[in-house]
């Protein structure tokens, strides 16, 4: 077995995706950053009304389930700081791109659908592949097999025809190639706008898709492996893969589709180019002098507010057939290479470009007619607009000594385990400051559970002490409670209550210990001799009169 290390340059956006992507409700973008953030963290992080808001919001639906995404996210730009405090991961933004998401999130885009439904403009992020710790970004070897493989492919074509090239497929030579998973990177990736441009017309490029990509000049290092070459017998085949032979085949079939999209490059001995992922164009992954490229050049049809209108349909044809460029006639692939379908394709393009009025019955006929053509190459290019229109996918790979990898690989892995330190250590912090928070909110709310016990306890313990209290009065003494009860001024002494109740009579059944009861509580109060009040030393003469009554 032959081991190589391979070191691996992006010369241009490079765009793997997994199929997921970043939800609006999963994320804020400021000051030039995503921040992908934890719901549930994100719900623990707010403060208690923003809570209860949050959850109110996340459990509203329109009248057709539609999640209000429009008040969710709204919500969530309000409280941001909270957002960006506990987010999982953290991704750079185009200018370009910030600009739209400030100028359109949130806003609806338009009604469709026989129910009306509300479609809202969601800016779901497609997601280029990262490790298992979600933060830092790889390419897959499956991914540069595949690649490899097309210009493998191609070079026994064009070596032997068609019969070489069913010799690959019969011998499957590639199972004998392993290249792993990049396993150490030093890469930046950053959220934009995939733009899709037409090559042979003028006109405003149409902005396509919003994608994450691994930047120009990010670098990774794998490993290749070409095992013995043997078939399904244990027996040697004369054709074996060799590292020459990969640097050959890949320069042969992609240096020249690089040079077309991009410019001119000197590429040394050990290197080659790849080009992988979304958007690399169909040129690059199909073989040279079999390509049969499917590209719609019109479609024919009535608008929405017409019926079934022949002549217009056919003055869209020839205004369509007009503008179409003429470059596009001598891209057509080898009739001998096509299907019978796509013969009639073939042929219906050409009626096209070079006499529409042959397509006129069709076109009456069909309340919706497409015209295809089979072409060697594809007719626009997909434009990364923040690094100068680079186009997407573009490798050069670099076979390298061990000693090379082995400074390279501490180099790329110390700056990828700082960059996961330094995201685990803010996560953690965070997770540690909520934990912290709901520990003192859970002491806070003990304390107060605990002050309210206590005081519930104090309190029946001074009811069960007045009760008690009340339990061993004299009917007089509780008739002195009930009128200090009912009397208005909360202050006034029990003498003066008392002798107010004589005065007015309610204290007949208890009259001679009533005024008994005044002449020793005013003796208590200093008020009975010589008192210091003439309205004292009136009550003391009376009392003295009531005294002697009894």
């Amino acid at each position: 077995m032959n081991n190589y290390k391979l070191k691996i340059t992006t010369l241009s956006p490079v765009h793997i995706g997994t199929g997921e992507v970043y939800e609006p409700t999963n994320y804020v973008i400021d000051n030039g950053y995503l921040y992908e953030f934890d719901e549930t963290l994100f719900l623990k992080h707010l403060p208690s009304g923003g809570k209860n808001k949050f959850i109110e919001l996340s459990n509203l639906q329109s009248s057709y389930g539609n999640e209000l995404f429009e008040k969710i996210h709204a919500f969530i730009l309000q409280n941001k700081e909270y957002a960006i405090d506990v987010s999982i991961n953290k991704v750079r933004v185009s200018n370009y791109f910030e600009n739209k998401y400030k100028r359109d999130i949130a806003r609806k885009v338009q009604i469709e659908g026989k129910n009306n439904t509300s479609i809202f403009n969601k800016f779901e992020i497609q997601k280029t592949q990262r490790e298992a710790n979600k933060v830092t970004t790889f390419i897959a070897g499956s991914s540069l097999k595949g690649s490899i493989s097309t210009a493998y492919q191609e070079m026994y074509f064009k070596t032997g025809g068609k019969l070489k090239l069913k010799e690959f497929e019969d011998t499957k030579p590639f199972k004998n190639l392993v290249i792993s998973d990049t396993l150490a990177q030093k890469a930046t990736s950053e959220i934009s706008l995939a733009i899709n441009q037409e090559l042979f017309e003028d006109g405003d490029a149409d902005i396509s898709t919003m994608i994450e990509v691994n930047l120009k000049d990010s670098y990774y290092l794998t490993t290749l492996s070409i095992r013995d070459y043997l078939d399904d017998n244990k027996q040697e085949f004369n054709d074996k893969i060799t590292k020459q032979k990969i640097i050959d085949a890949c320069n042969s079939h992609y240096k020249i589709i690089y040079e077309d999209k991009e410019k001119g490059i000197n590429l040394q001995k050990n290197q080659f180019l790849l080009s992988v992922g979304k958007h690399s164009g169909a040129r690059a992954v199909t073989i040279d002098g079999l390509r049969k490229i499917l590209v719609k050049l019109a479609q024919i049809q009535n608008k929405g507010n017409e019926d079934d209108n022949a002549d217009a349909r056919i003055e869209r044809l020839r205004k369509k057939s007009f503008f179409e460029p003429n470059k596009i006639k001598s891209l057509f692939a080898d009739e001998k290479l096509l299907s019978d379908k796509e013969k009639i394709d073939f042929e219906n393009a050409t009626h096209f470009i070079e006499d529409p009025a042959k397509l006129e019955c069709l076109v009456k006929k069909k309340d919706r007619f497409t015209i295809n053509a089979i072409l060697t190459q594809e007719t626009t290019v997909w434009k990364f607009p923040e690094s100068n229109g680079d186009s997407f996918g573009w490798l050069l790979c670099e076979f390298i000594d061990d000693n090379e990898y082995n400074r390279l690989f501490s180099e790329f892995k110390s700056y990828e385990e700082d960059f996961v330190r330094k995201t685990r250590e803010k996560q953690k912090k965070i997770k540690d400051q909520i934990q912290q928070d709901k520990e003192s909110k859970r002491n806070a709310a003990l304390k107060k559970q605990q002050e309210q016990e206590a005081e519930e306890k104090a309190k029946k313990e001074a009811q069960r002490l007045r009760q008690d209290q009340l339990s061993k009065m004299s009917p007089f003494e509780l008739k002195v409670e009930d009128l200090r009860k009912v009397h208005p001024d909360k202050n006034a002494r029990n003498s003066v209550i008392v002798f107010q109740a004589l005065k007015e009579g309610l204290m007949d059944n208890f009259k001679c210990e009533a005024v008994g009861y005044v002449k020793e509580q005013m003796i208590k109060e200093n008020t009975w001799n010589k008192p210091a009040k003439k309205d004292a030393y009136k009550r003391t003469q009376k009392i003295i009169g009531m005294l002697n009554d009894c």
